[in-house]
């Protein structure tokens, strides 16, 4: 089981850093969190390479967490996304 990282939202610059006990973190944008999202829907339209879905101004309205990962709520209503700590931390060896 992954273990969940220390959360730090920053809703100045639109952030939010994820920070492992191991010294890994990543600091991502509302937009690339939205952009990345894992959901069976965007998925699908990242490999289907369908019209490009609009993010710009996109803000994080809310998380929860789900035990093994994060769920994001988005400003464009977009609240389908559970995005696993395991996810999240291979952005971070990036």
């Amino acid at each position: 089981m992954q273990i969940r990282p220390d959360i730090r939202v920053d809703t100045i610059n639109k952030q939010v850093h994820f920070i492992w006990t191991d010294g890994s973190s990543i600091c991502l944008s509302h937009q690339s969190l939205r952009e990345i999202c894992p959901c069976g829907f965007c998925r699908a339209k990242r490999i289907k390479q369908i019209k490009k879905i609009e993010h710009q101004n996109v803000e994080m309205t809310a998380m929860f967490d789900q035990g093994y990962g994060a769920q994001i709520c988005f400003s464009d209503g977009h609240d389908k996304g559970i995005f696993p700590w395991a996810f999240l931390k291979e952005f971070a060896k990036c």
